[in-house]
């Protein structure tokens, strides 16, 4: 019997309406402040759901129990195994967690059975605890008395659910939390290059890993944080025509070759970079992160750089790599700002310092942008 209601209450709580075809017939009737649904079985016996208004049972469609239902069974048959071997117990709790569960995301359920002396005639009383979430809990309560079966739910409201969350997000809150990223964009020349160099914008790409420590400033509730952290660039410069990137004497020139056509010619260099931002970040209603807006300098290494060649010759294709500093710079400086809402940003970076040593290659800075994930 017990397999039974707990069963029907878990569906109750989960339907947005009761029917039936063939089987039980369902009555509501409102006798106190409290809904009340009356579901009577063919073999006389009844069972009452108990709310303190029709909104909390509404609220059940905004939740997925679906792993819960295909568990329930199985918590149920455990509950009466562990009755059957404790005959002399009056009290008894099992809680089944998640990590039992065959997809891992099972909500934790607490059993509660307090038996007592039919001789007596005592009410018996089985309390059931149903966790969906952190921040979520269900309360079904069943008594049975005789041949009436009363079965209590209590679901919180969401002034409760969000004071819960808050209570979480209190106890778990650190000021400096790290955060991971990853900036995807293009390349751009600026000053005497971009007059002499056209480069293919879909192939000037940047990529960057940006492993960021995120401070708050001003306590939990302030919007103001500062971002620093180690960011893994890489600058792609793909040309177009048939430009190569070539040392000549202690020059580093673009040049034009004539004699073959190339599939790609490219310059590529990586670096890691230390940005020092400071971010404001605003919150939305639901806790969640809203509109974001930062900047700040930045300050990085050069870690490598080749170029890159591709070409077809006497029907073969050929690749050409040549390792080499080609007189970049080693150690950059400049601005990044970023623009966004939620996990998706737009971020911009200028770098300030010419791409090639003075006095040993064309003055140009870079610029990228693009679209950051967090």
């Amino acid at each position: 019997m017990k397999r039974v209601l707990l069963l029907l209450a878990i569906f109750m709580a989960t339907a947005t309406g009761v029917f039936a075809k063939g089987g039980p017939t369902v009555g509501q009737y409102l006798e106190t402040p409290e809904d009340t649904i009356i579901i009577k079985m063919a073999n006389g016996a009844k069972m009452i759901l108990q709310l303190q208004n029709i909104q909390q049972l509404k609220a059940f469609q905004n939740y997925s129990l679906d792993s819960l239902m295909r568990e329930l069974n199985k918590y149920v048959e455990r509950v009466d195994e562990m009755e059957s071997s404790n005959p002399g117990s009056k009290d008894m709790t099992v809680t089944f967690n998640t990590s039992e569960s065959e997809d891992g995301k099972a909500e934790q359920v607490t059993v509660t059975v307090q038996e007592n002396d039919p001789k007596t005639g005592e009410v018996k009383t089985e309390r059931h605890e149903i966790r969906i979430n952190k921040n979520f809990k269900i309360d079904v309560e069943v008594e049975e008395d005789g041949d009436n079966t009363k079965v209590n739910v209590d679901v919180p409201t969401k002034d409760e659910r969000d004071s819960t969350r808050a209570a979480h997000e209190e106890e778990h809150y650190k000021v400096t939390r790290f955060e991971s990223g990853l900036d995807l964009g293009l390349n751009a020349f600026t000053g005497d290059a971009s007059n002499l160099v056209d480069l293919k914008p879909l192939g000037s790409r940047y990529v960057s890993l940006n492993l960021h420590l995120k401070s708050q400033v001003g306590g939990r509730k302030s919007p103001f944080y500062i971002v620093s952290g180690p960011e893994f660039a890489f600058n792609n410069y793909m040309f177009e025509d048939n430009v190569v990137v070539e040392e000549e004497g202690d020059m580093t020139v673009f040049r034009e070759e004539e004699e073959l056509n190339f599939e790609k010619s490219k310059l590529t260099h990586s670096s890691v970079n230390l940005p020092l931002m400071a971010l404001f970040q605003f919150k939305r209603e639901n806790g969640k992160d809203g509109f974001t807006i930062g900047a700040g300098p930045f300050i990085g290494y050069r870690l490598g750089s080749h170029t890159k060649q591709k070409y077809e010759l006497e029907g073969r294709t050929e690749r050409d790599k040549t390792r080499d500093s080609f007189n970049l710079t080693d150690f950059q400086y400049g601005v990044e700002g970023v623009v966004g809402y939620g996990s998706l940003s737009l971020f911009a970076k200028y770098n300030m310092n010419d791409l090639f040593k003075e006095n040993r290659g064309i003055q140009t800075n870079v610029v990228s942008f693009g679209i950051r994930l967090n």
